[in-house]
């Protein structure tokens, strides 16, 4: 289980230049969905937000019109490999319950999450794992695994051949 912060008490906590930036960082995360970039562009614009992201973008796709928690960035981790389609959101904090939380998101090494697929806080996506369109992930996905509905519920394990594609 992903470790769980209380809102207020993190905020104190964060590096200094992520609070003293945290407005402008929010319209950057607009321009990186709205704008049409490169997806070599969005993956700098989302590491200099604080997102992280494996060294050296590693193959990493984040697909146009994502949105990653404006708020608590650098509470989300991108291993290598990973493919993000279009419109994808993930939330790192949630408001709804009290107290507020913010809990880390980690997308593991070759996974791949489908168009419009929304990650809960906390949660952990496993290594070569699928996650299908319009998913809702709340909990943990186990490695090599496919993924989906509202909520996400693992269907079958990932075949032998997908995996073989994926390790080039």
């Amino acid at each position: 289980m992903a470790e769980v912060f209380n809102f207020e008490e993190y905020i104190k906590m964060r590096p200094r230049r992520l609070r003293l930036l945290a407005p402008i960082y929010r319209i950057l995360n607009k321009f990186t969905r709205e704008w049409v970039f490169s997806w070599r562009m969005r993956n700098r614009l989302y590491r200099h937000m604080g997102v992280q992201l494996a060294k050296d973008d590693s193959g990493i796709y984040i697909g146009r019109e994502t949105w990653i928690d404006d708020i608590f960035p650098e509470l989300v981790r991108i291993d290598e490999g990973v493919g993000l389609g279009w419109r994808c959101i993930l939330f790192v904090h949630n408001t709804s319950s009290f107290p507020h939380i913010a809990s880390p998101i980690h997308i593991k090494h070759k996974a791949l999450l489908g168009h419009n697929v929304t990650v809960m806080p906390g949660v952990t996506i496993g290594e070569f794992a699928q996650v299908g369109c319009n998913a809702l992930v709340t909990k943990d996905i186990p490695p090599y695994t496919v993924a989906a509905g509202v909520p996400a519920k693992p269907l079958r394990e990932v075949k032998r051949d997908e995996v073989e594609m994926r390790r080039v």
